[in-house]
């Protein structure tokens, strides 16, 4: 359990403040369907996969290293 509240970022903040966005905007406007996508944003979020991980980024490479 303390592994899920461990090194939080901005990134991690931000699915989860979209998620929560997303489930009560659905539930306002009685949008069903949207709540899955605002829940997936959240376990994105609470239990670190995806690019709420920092998986997404791209690895810079030189020119050089490109050439050989």
């Amino acid at each position: 359990m303390n592994t899920l509240f461990k090194n939080w970022d901005l990134r991690r903040i931000l699915y989860l403040a979209g998620g929560i966005f997303f489930v009560l905007i659905a539930i306002n406007d009685r949008a069903w369907w949207m709540i899955a996508f605002g829940l997936y944003f959240m376990s994105m979020a609470i239990f670190r996969f995806g690019c709420a991980s920092g998986n997404c980024s791209v690895p810079f490479v030189k020119d050089e290293e490109i050439q050989k």
